[in-house]
């Protein structure tokens, strides 16, 4: 099972701080990942967003990588201040 977090602003969007699920037929890394679940909470794009960043097992990456299905997957929007 693969346990995602949604950080800020994206846990209001997908209404919900975590969830645990198995990967859907497909999705074999976190681009797949990102457009599913975008399509399945009805986030219009917000994963999608460059500015959207992705951890994995609570590193950063820069890059699309593969999944495996065991993985804690967290999305990080960019914080805004003043």
């Amino acid at each position: 099972m693969i346990k995602i977090l949604y950080f800020g602003r994206l846990s209001d969007m997908a209404g919900r701080r975590t969830e645990t699920l198995a990967l859907p037929q497909g999705v074999r890394n976190i681009s797949a990942l990102r457009a599913w679940l975008d399509t399945a909470h009805d986030l219009g794009g917000a994963l999608d967003d460059p500015s959207v960043k992705t951890m994995v097992d609570q590193s950063l990456v820069h890059n699309d990588m593969s999944l495996n299905g065991n993985e804690e997957i967290g999305f990080l929007p960019p914080v805004g201040g003043g």
